[in-house]
This record gives C-alpha cells, structure tokens and sequence, in this order.
C-alpha cells in the first residue's frame, strides 16, 4: 500500500470520508505550516494563530460525512477557511476590546433615574442590534474604525485589504445603520425623552 503522502488531495479526501484518520495526519502535514503562516500574518499571535489552523482542521474533520469540494481545491478551500477562522478570531479580540473600555459608561447609566436606565439600555439594543446585522468582515471593520478609533490606513494594514476595501465596508455600514429605521426611531425618541426629563 502506497505512503499517505504519495496520495493526491482528492484520493485523501476520499479516504478522509472513510473516517481515516492517517488521511487527516497527512492533510496537516501537508498544509499545516501555510495555514499557520496566513494566521501568524494575520493575527500577528503564534499562539491564536496555531488554535486557528486546530480549528479549521478539527472542524473539517467533524464534518468529514458531508464534506464535498465545489470547483475550488482543498488547498483554496484551506486557504479561505483559515482567513475566515481568523476573521472571526480577529472580530472576538475587537468586542473583548470594546467591551473592556466599553463605558466606563456603566458608571452614567448607574447615575441616570431607572426611566433613563430603561431608554438607554433600549438604545444600546437597538445599536448593537443593528452593528450585528452587518455582514462580518464590514462589522469588523466598523468596530476597529468606532470602537478603537482605528484610522482606514491602519485597519487595512492589520486586516491586509487594500484602503478602498476599507473604505467601502465603512461606507455600507454608515448606510445600513443609517438606513435602520428602528435604530434612528430610538434615538430621536431617546434625545427628545432625555432632554425634557
């Protein structure tokens, strides 16, 4: 019987689906150290960056029943994977971050009467509502833009997109929150509230 890695990838694949694990062995092998580089690169943490390349493996693994490939390889398919997994990695590191400083404002609402509270509490809803509602990639932008005060030049340098990219995420989420009628509902009705109380 040949060696795993004399294999090509769709010959491994499709012992993959027959819950080999040696097919898996040599899939890391094979693609361990281009994944973790794309991460490292991203991520800018070794540490991060290897969970990240776990993962994505571990989760191909999990779905190896159903698992299929479109037109694309199991190199792009890798590729994309990973730069997605550190998409989501990167956009967990912004909320932690924005929810450490996010308010000292926990301080005004304690000081605001328990009808303020309630308004305010609403209007955060409705906020973060909206900034959920954003597709991930231009949420992420958004947030290391508002939340970090993040210049165009600096997100696109640490999410490695060109400045326009940028620009165009910040764009449509400027449009798609200013398009959110319940959000701009709330905080008229919040400005009038707070201001006649």
């Amino acid at each position: 019987m040949p060696s795993y890695h004399t294999y090509n990838d769709q010959e491994l694949l499709t012992l993959f689906k027959t819950d080999d694990e040696q097919a898996l062995v040599e899939i890391y092998n094979r693609y361990w150290e281009r994944m973790l580089a794309v991460a490292v690169n991203r991520l800018g943490n070794l540490e991060e960056a290897e969970e990240c390349v776990q993962d994505v493996l571990y989760k191909l693994w999990r779905l190896r029943d159903s698992f299929t490939l479109q037109k694309d390889g199991l190199s792009a398919y890798l590729a994309r994977a990973i730069r997605n997994h550190t998409f989501n990695v990167l956009e967990q590191r912004h909320r932690r971050r924005s929810q450490l400083s996010e308010y000292s404002t926990e301080e005004v609402v304690e000081a605001l009467s328990p009808e303020r509270q309630l308004i305010f509490q609403e209007l955060q809803n409705q906020i973060d509502k909206a900034i959920e509602s954003l597709p991930p990639q231009c949420k992420l932008v958004f947030m290391m833009n508002k939340n970090e005060g993040l210049s165009t030049k600096e997100i696109a340098e640490t999410l490695q997109l060109s400045e326009n990219t940028v620009k165009s995420h910040l764009k449509k989420a400027k449009k798609d929150l200013g398009n959110n009628t319940d959000l701009l509902i709330a905080l008229v009705f919040a400005y009038i509230y707070l201001n006649q109380l």
